[in-house]
């Protein structure tokens, strides 16, 4: 699992690439940043289950 967050750009690099040309486009990466946050909340509850020795699931 810790190779999902590596591959995640962070909000700097996302902003480095890609610059929203209109409202759509700014849409999108709002989009994205909104998920990237909900995957690194889920994964940080994950590993905090796991470490209390409880099933995730």
């Amino acid at each position: 699992m810790a190779q999902i967050i590596e591959l995640v750009p962070n909000d700097a690099e996302i902003e480095a690439f890609t610059a929203p040309k209109n409202q759509q486009a700014a849409d999108e990466i709002k989009h994205k940043r909104e998920v990237k946050k909900r995957l690194e909340e889920l994964l940080a509850e994950a590993e905090l289950q796991r470490a209390m020795g409880g099933d995730f699931y």
